[in-house]
Parts: structure tokens; C-alpha cells; sequence
């Protein structure tokens, strides 16, 4: 197969897995909110951060952040904690299930379906499979696109 013939029948098959794996929501109330899922993946990047802190860097007002901050405790998707250099703050901070969460709201594709769609190969396909991804990949880094 040459390569225009690989292209085009690598693109359908990222399309198919796509339209196969994607990330379905069946009940509206799995989902984040836009803003609880930025609010998460700002703490995910930025870090631990006090009230105080958030509010500037999302200006927000603080009783707005300390009841959302409220409500996503309640989810077990962040916590507060002392602060170790000022024992009278608290420090906002994502949970496991916090970072768990926010990492699987960036992708489009369910792991969980992948997973099981993965396990009907065999060990050696999956890594052939993953190694010619990732071979494809670094050529793609190295490769320029046609401005």
C-alpha cells in the first residue's frame, strides 16, 4: 500500500474509532459543567491554591468560589487543607477522584469501551498496534504539514 493509500484509510479508521468510542453522556448529570471542568483543570495545572488566590486568577468573586469549592467537596473532587507555610489558610486541591475526573474530561474517547474493545486482541497486537501508533507519531512531529 503506498503512502496517499495508508492516508486515506488511516484517516476513515481514526474517524470510525472515533464515532465507535467516543465519550458518550448518557445522563446530563454525569457530565461537568464547563465551569466546574475549567475550574478543575485550572487547580490541575496551577496546583493548590488558597480562596483567595482562585479569585484572582478566575476573577471570581470569593463566596462564589467558596461555594462552589463547597459544593465540589461534597463530590470528592477537591479538598481543603491547611496551608503548610500559614497554618490559618486553607489551600484548595484536587482529590484522586478530583484529577481522576478532570484527566478523563479532557479526552473525547471512552477508555472504559476502548479497554474492553482492546482486550478481544491479543497482548502482541495491542503492542504491534501501539508501537506502529507511536512510530506514526513521531514521524508526524518530524513531518511538516503543506502550508
Amino acid at each position: 500500500m503506498d503512502a496517499a493509500a495508508f492516508a486515506e484509510r488511516f484517516a476513515q479508521a481514526h474517524q470510525d474509532i472515533y464515532l465507535h468510542a467516543v465519550r458518550r453522556v448518557r445522563d446530563k448529570r454525569e457530565q461537568l459543567t464547563r465551569e466546574t471542568a475549567a475550574f478543575l483543570l485550572h487547580l490541575a495545572e496551577a496546583g493548590p491554591m488558597t480562596l483567595t488566590e482562585l479569585s484572582r486568577h478566575l476573577n471570581r468573586a470569593p463566596s462564589t468560589l467558596s461555594e462552589m469549592v463547597d459544593h465540589l467537596e461534597a463530590k470528592d473532587l477537591v479538598r481543603r487543607e491547611p496551608d503548610p507555610e500559614d497554618g490559618r489558610r486553607a489551600l484548595v486541591w484536587l482529590t484522586a477522584n478530583g484529577r481522576e475526573v478532570q484527566a478523563r474530561e479532557m479526552y473525547a474517547l471512552d477508555r472504559d469501551h476502548l479497554s474492553r474493545a482492546a482486550a478481544r486482541l491479543g497482548p502482541e497486537q495491542r503492542a504491534r498496534l501501539t508501537e506502529a501508533l507511536a512510530e506514526l507519531i513521531s514521524a508526524l512531529k518530524t513531518e511538516r504539514p503543506d502550508p
